[in-house]
């Protein structure tokens, strides 16, 4: 599937919070899940290795709910391959720095900055590592 108009970029805590009752932003996930038919959901592979571990894998019924939204004919997985060495070198170097960013928020940070992948929105419980890129690039945080 090409990318759509206009996405909605799905961090981790999104999903966990979504399937996991008590996880402390279940109620807010619960409250913003809407937003997952709203747009053309674009999910990163990253998204989907750091999601399904193995404890969310255990979970038949939360795999039927998940596996929902990653089938959805609205929903636009990304291939991380062009972002992976810069997004690399941003999580070494901010490390070094002592303002630690995961490869997986620097892998989103990136696709966020991507001309070529329209977002629009984002579904993350992480703003503080998102907010600066997201009003660079006009992406609203949900």
């Amino acid at each position: 599937m090409s990318p759509p108009n206009s996405g909605l970029l799905v961090d981790t805590g999104f999903f966990f919070a979504l399937y996991d009752e008590r996880d402390d932003h279940h109620g807010d996930a619960l409250e913003k899940q809407e937003w997952l038919g709203a747009l053309g959901v674009v999910l990163p592979w990253p998204v989907l290795h750091e999601t399904i571990n193995t404890r969310f894998a255990r979970r038949s019924d939360i795999m039927v709910r998940f596996d929902a939204v990653v089938s959805s004919g609205d929903t636009f997985l990304v291939d991380d391959s062009p972002y992976r060495d810069r997004a690399y070198g941003r999580t070494v170097t901010s490390s070094q720095r002592g303002e630690p960013v995961s490869l997986v928020d620097a892998i989103l940070q990136a696709i966020i900055g991507d001309v070529n992948i329209p977002i629009a929105a984002m579904l993350t419980f992480n703003r503080r590592d998102f907010a600066a890129v997201c009003a660079r690039h006009s992406v609203e945080l949900l």
